[in-house]
């Protein structure tokens, strides 16, 4: 149900705030910012067995007080929050409060977090929300000014290297994997060597704008979007990794990365590198949340990139 390794990890950065909310006379509405995969959601069920007594029942999500708002889909609509409504409203079944946790508040479109203002703005006494983002700009003012803030920090080093123990052979290619996690879990097992190389191709690919093997640049991105809840971390991927090949490519990084020793000489100008960069970054933020097809704008971006249309040229 949770790491509990992630939520003692902040439990130390957030001493205080814990001790606060498990008062016995606390309750009212949290949001909690942070990094994707950093562990947020396993804090706040971390606090949610101090302030039901529980740890059994909330470890195995089915205590009945507690309610975890998860969906694979791409948004959380009105109708989620109307189920969420009628639970809200019951008195408490086993403990004194009932706690109402949103892992990726974000999702919610414009209509359901209207639907779920109503409740945040006359909540019983008894419920504690903890709504959770990684974009709290895609949060409504009035949702975010009725929520008390608090902001987490990402991963320690040692437990980022722990979630990728016995995955990778190649050490250049586990270094690679560290800088994409950036300080969070992996929990899905998205970064693996294979999938690493693969991703290395793709950007050999693009920024040395090798026209004759756009086939197999579109070929990599098909096996990128297999899984369709990780498209905005393929693109989210792929910027930070041309982040690194910058890096790389001006500053040189003492051999740590030296699976990138063959991007030096790409043929990509430094300035086209960063507008593409800021391409795809505009992508994923418009992108999400709408029906649109993400997929279709990376290849849109990248065809262009690779072909030296204009908007990737000086003048």
């Amino acid at each position: 149900m949770f790491n509990r390794e992630l939520a003692e990890f902040h439990l130390i950065k957030q001493q205080n705030f814990f001790n606060y909310l498990t008062k016995e006379d606390v309750s009212g509405s949290f949001l909690f910012v942070g990094q994707k995969c950093i562990g947020k959601k396993d804090f706040a069920c971390l606090i949610s067995e101090s302030i039901l007594k529980d740890s059994g029942k909330i470890s195995k999500n089915i205590h009945p007080d507690f309610y975890l708002l998860e969906s694979d889909a791409e948004q959380l609509v009105v109708d989620d929050i109307a189920k969420v409504e009628a639970w809200v409203f019951n008195q408490p079944f086993e403990a004194e409060r009932k706690i109402l946790v949103i892992p990726s508040a974000d999702k919610m479109n414009p209509i359901a977090q209207n639907k779920l203002l109503k409740i945040l703005e006359e909540p019983p006494d008894y419920l504690f929300f903890f709504l959770l983002t990684s974009n709290k700009a895609l949060l409504l003012p009035t949702v975010e000014s009725r929520c008390i803030e608090t902001n987490f920090e990402i991963l320690s080093d040692d437990i980022v290297a722990k979630s990728l123990e016995g995955r990778f052979e190649d050490e250049g290619i586990r270094n690679i994997a560290l800088f994409l996690l950036n300080g969070s879990h992996d929990y899905e097992h998205f970064y693996s060597e294979e999938g690493i190389k693969d991703m290395l191709d793709f950007l050999t690919i693009v920024v040395d704008k090798k026209a004759l093997l756009i086939d197999q640049a579109i070929d990599h991105m098909d096996q990128f979007f297999k899984i369709k809840k990780s498209q905005h971390r393929v693109v989210n991927t792929i910027v930070r990794l041309l982040g690194l090949l910058l890096i790389n490519k001006h500053k040189g990084t003492d051999g740590y990365y030296d699976r990138l020793s063959s991007f030096k000489m790409v043929k990509a100008s430094s300035y086209s590198m960063i507008h593409l960069v800021s391409s795809l970054e505009n992508l994923n933020i418009e992108l999400r949340g709408t029906p649109l097809n993400l997929r279709i704008g990376l290849e849109e971006i990248v065809l262009d990139f690779i072909l030296d249309k204009n908007k990737f040229t000086i003048g």
